[in-house]
Formats: C-alpha cells, structure tokens, sequence
C-alpha cells in the first residue's frame, strides 16, 4: 500500500498536530527544520509516538539538509518555505513573519518517501 492510499486511510488531523508539536518543539532553537521519519507500520496503524528525528538544520543551510535528504526534496522544502513566506507577507494580520528564518517546519518521511 502506498503513502498516498493510507494518507486517505488514516486521522490525517493528528498526523497534523503531531507534525505541528515536532515543529514548535525546535521553536527558540538554532534551528527552524526538523526532518523526521516514521516506519511504515507504524505510519499505516496510526502510532505516531514512534516518530524518530533525523535531524535538524537552519534554513539555508541546504549542504547540511542534503546529508538528510535528497537533492529533489530540498529543493521541494526551498519551494514551500518561499510559498509560506509569500502567504505571511501577504497575510495582513500577520506582521511579524517577514523572512524565512521565521518559519518553522516538520517534514515527515516513510521509507524514504515524504508524507
């Protein structure tokens, strides 16, 4: 069964929340990205407290991130953290995010695959 297929399958909303927690846990760090992995079975069976850190890296340091992951995903999380600050920046209410280093983020992989 693939990532995708059990995505449908499970409570997405806490997948979510726990993704949310992992990224504020590295809020006040030198850090702003933490990659994290999960087992296969554990992804399908919804037993999230088994989610492992791989590491962690300050944005723009892409060196350190390809030691993590690959070449194709780092230039996806570059991506989203410049679709993030645009949604900040055009966000109104939202006056204080005005660089990347601001964005805090969790990417999750299973089997190598981003979840």
């Amino acid at each position: 069964m693939g990532i995708t297929k059990i995505l449908n399958e499970i409570g997405v909303v806490e997948l979510g929340e726990v993704l949310m927690d992992k990224a504020e846990s590295i809020l006040y760090s030198d850090f702003n990205i933490i990659i994290l992995e999960i087992e296969y079975g554990d992804l399908k069976s919804e037993n999230f407290e088994n989610i492992q850190e791989l590491g962690s890296v300050e944005y723009g340091d892409w060196d350190s991130l390809k030691n993590l992951i690959s070449k194709s995903e780092v230039e996806r999380i570059k991506n989203q953290f410049d679709e993030d600050l645009n949604y900040f920046m055009e966000d109104e209410d939202e006056e204080e995010i005005n660089d990347c280093l601001q964005i805090y983020t969790s990417v999750l992989y299973c089997n190598g695959e981003f979840v």
